[in-house]
């Protein structure tokens, strides 16, 4: 059998290809994580401090950070109480390095939850 046709930098190349779209793969799915966390910890933070007995807007943003661990910690969390809703914004940038090149303005939620009071 000849090896004829078959070369080293077709297969380097396509080897590359490869591990360029698994990269891609592995960056998209980081972000799309990060980004059900945040979510995640900004609706449970809000709902938690709405409730009857909740905490208010003072302990939202430690409860976002410790949701959030080691990531929480650059997050930007603002916390407004209008008497009838409470919003919760959470900010915080996407770990998915090579999808910061691409959207600069990282993830950002908010959560609006009515008050809950005894009426």
């Amino acid at each position: 059998m000849t090896e004829q046709g078959s070369s080293p930098i077709g297969a380097v190349f396509g080897v590359g290809i490869f591990l360029a779209f698994l990269l891609l793969a592995t960056q998209t799915l980081l972000h799309l994580y990060a980004t059900s966390i945040v979510s995640s910890a900004t609706f449970d933070a809000a709902r938690r401090a709405a409730a009857e007995d909740g905490l208010g807007c003072d302990e939202v943003p430690a409860q976002v950070r410790a949701r959030l661990g080691s990531h929480g910690a650059a997050a930007r969390v603002t916390c407004t109480d209008d008497g009838e809703q409470l919003h919760v914004a959470v900010t915080a940038d996407s770990p998915a390095s090579l999808l910061r090149v691409v959207d600069a303005r990282g993830i950002s939620r908010t959560a609006t939850v009515r008050v809950e009071r005894v009426r």
